[in-house]
């Protein structure tokens, strides 16, 4: 509901009207099954498996845009999806379970479900923003009813949740539109394998947690290949001569 307070002052702010057609539904649906999936899928395995799962976003987005759209895979993206994945199990390879099979299924759901996300600005008549709305409207009637047994309810903890609902999930969204109207779904997909290996980092930074030198070394691998792959992305200007 805090996502959705600020996703609605970001569109008044720039008169973004509210659209209501079936690939804004669709996408609608599609975010929010990406969330709630996700937070299912931490429940029933463990983090670590729920944010590899989820990575495979990238791969979902390769395949989407070949099978529906005829856009034959680039061979760079897929090697960067390869090697970022590869660091990313690197990282939490200390936290991966075998246990937790529906958790693990609702992951590579929820990775789905990031995918077509991706692709939303891309579908005729569709409308990031507006999709947005209805999946956050989706998402707080679904998970209404956790919500009554909740029986602590601390200033600290409605801090936290109106800090997640505005910033990482509103703020963060309304990033993600901008960024998408400047570079590509697959550019941008790649670019997000950056964000789960900063949770540790950060923790490590404020928290003073330590990082192992396998996770070390994944966090480059993700970092670097993302980074490679963004700048050969970036279209040079063709000289006059």
């Amino acid at each position: 509901i805090f996502a959705l307070i600020t996703l609605l002052l970001y569109m008044k702010l720039i008169h973004h009207p509210f659209r209501l057609n079936p690939s804004v539904i669709f996408g609608g649906i599609c975010s929010a099954s990406m969330s709630i999936t996700f937070v299912c899928a931490t429940k029933m395995t463990s983090a670590a498996n729920a944010i590899i799962l989820q990575f495979t976003h990238p791969v979902f987005l390769i395949l989407i845009l070949w099978l529906f759209y005829h856009k034959r895979p680039d061979k760079r993206a897929i090697l960067t999806c390869i090697i970022a994945l590869i660091g990313i199990v690197c990282f939490f390879f200390d936290k991966i379970t075998s246990g937790g099979m529906l958790g693990n299924l609702l992951a590579i759901i929820s990775g789905l479900s990031y995918a077509i996300m991706f692709q939303m600005k891309k579908m005729k008549g569709g409308d990031f923003e507006s999709s947005l709305v209805i999946s956050y409207i989706l998402a707080f009637i679904i998970g209404l009813p956790t919500a009554v047994h909740e029986t602590v309810h601390s200033p600290s903890i409605w801090l936290v949740i109106v800090l997640l609902g505005a910033v990482q999930t509103g703020l963060a969204t309304i990033c993600l539109s901008r960024g998408l109207d400047a570079v590509s779904p697959v550019t941008a997909a790649l670019t997000s394998g950056i964000e789960p290996i900063l949770n540790p980092v950060l923790a490590a930074i404020i928290c003073g947690e330590t990082i192992g030198p396998m996770s070390i070394a994944g966090g480059v691998l993700v970092i670097g290949s993302v980074l490679a792959y963004s700048l050969s992305q970036i279209k040079r200007p063709v000289s006059a001569g």
